[in-house]
């Protein structure tokens, strides 16, 4: 998919799981890096996962 013309990845996107099945999806941005976006999308769901199972 990088090559699709217009297409950007970047890191901060992290999926939303209710026991195995992917609900949804969150995504953070701002950070000086994709890899401090993605560690506080995941420090956010772990303060939601109990109400996730």
């Amino acid at each position: 998919m990088a090559a699709i013309e217009g297409f950007l990845l970047l890191g901060g996107g992290v999926p939303v799981k209710a026991g195995d099945e992917v609900i949804g999806a969150v995504g953070v941005g701002g950070a000086p890096g994709g890899h401090l976006d993605e560690e506080c999308a995941n420090a956010g769901l772990a303060k939601i996962q109990p109400k996730l199972k």
